[in-house]
């Protein structure tokens, strides 16, 4: 099996009901997988410095939206179960210095799995 359970997390936090652990599979565990990543800065996590986004080029003057894509591209792709990055689109809010970020991902099953989420891009 190629998806894999995990736990539910919710901004970061791992979700409790009672006693209970919830736990999260499917498409939700790699979206919640590849959401997770995006969040790491690269160099961040001691446990493994590769993994993750590097915010440093995504932020700044001069960043070009090819730049962001190929950063953000290179992160998710970081899960070998990603067949494909099918689309990412950036729409940049130039007075709040952010970026709305839409991306299309192929799971390993062919499937379309579509994230998004505001980055702040300084």
């Amino acid at each position: 099996m190629i998806y894999y359970d995990t736990f539910k997390m919710t901004n970061g936090d791992i979700d409790i009901v009672g006693n209970d652990l919830l736990l999260v599979s499917g498409q939700e565990e790699m979206r919640q997988n590849i959401e997770n990543r995006l969040a790491v800065n690269k160099g961040e996590w001691f446990l493994n410095l590769d993994l993750g986004l590097s915010y440093k080029d995504i932020t700044g003057k001069g960043v070009r939206d090819s730049d962001i894509e190929y950063w953000i591209r290179e992160c998710i792709l970081q899960d070998e179960r990603i067949r494909e990055v099918r689309r990412i689109e950036i729409k940049r809010d130039i007075e709040l210095r952010t970026a709305d970020i839409y991306v299309v991902i192929i799971d390993p099953y062919g499937e379309e799995l579509s994230l998004s989420g505001v980055i702040d891009i300084g």
